[in-house]
């Protein structure tokens, strides 16, 4: 918005010391990056979506600082003091783009929206691989990076070993939270 009224009622602009704090940014921000990068060993699980959003958020900061360093040496060398705003509404484009990605990639972890179905059908397939199992009801939801949470509802044809039916599933990573209803 401000990017706007500036291109509508264009101001002067202090381009010295508007450089140096846009290269204080981009300095600090790179750093940041740099620190948040990750190494999957020593930090978040690669699908860790807090760390994804603060890295993307430094990224973010760090083009615009690179934008803003180049419209500002551009509008001190040429006079063109319009392309302050205009890498503004470019920079706001971007972290626009980048955060619906993020939005998109994290909205069914927030809705408690379904997991993976390759997945859902691993489990249909190991608890009616037991033979007097059908599976009626099944939901798998992502509970955060590393936890995913299941509650199933089966007929049993005979007799029910609910230990049987976790055992089963024991080896699947991340379902940490299991409900069966028999």
């Amino acid at each position: 918005w401000a990017s706007i009224e500036r291109l509508l009622a264009p101001r002067a602009i202090a381009f010295d010391e508007a450089l140096l704090v846009a290269i204080v940014g981009l300095v600090v921000n790179l750093g940041s990056a740099w620190l948040l990068r990750g190494h999957p060993a020593e930090h978040s699980h690669p699908h860790d979506h807090a760390l994804r959003a603060a890295y993307l958020h430094v990224l973010a900061d760090a083009l615009t600082s690179l934008l803003a360093i180049l419209a500002l040496t551009a509008g001190k060398l040429f006079d063109w003091g319009f392309l302050d705003p205009v890498m503004g509404l470019v920079g706001g484009a971007l972290i626009l783009r980048w955060s619906w990605g993020l939005l998109r990639d994290t909205a069914w972890i927030l809705l408690d929206g379904r997991a993976d179905a390759a997945l859902m059908e691993q489990i249909r397939r190991r608890l009616e691989g037991l033979g007097a199992v059908t599976v009626r009801d099944l939901h798998l939801w992502r509970l955060s990076a590393r936890h995913l949470g299941l509650i199933v509802s089966v007929d049993v044809d005979g007799p029910g070993d609910r230990d049987q039916i976790h055992e089963v599933l024991r080896d699947l990573p991340g379902l940490t939270h299991v409900t069966i209803e028999m």
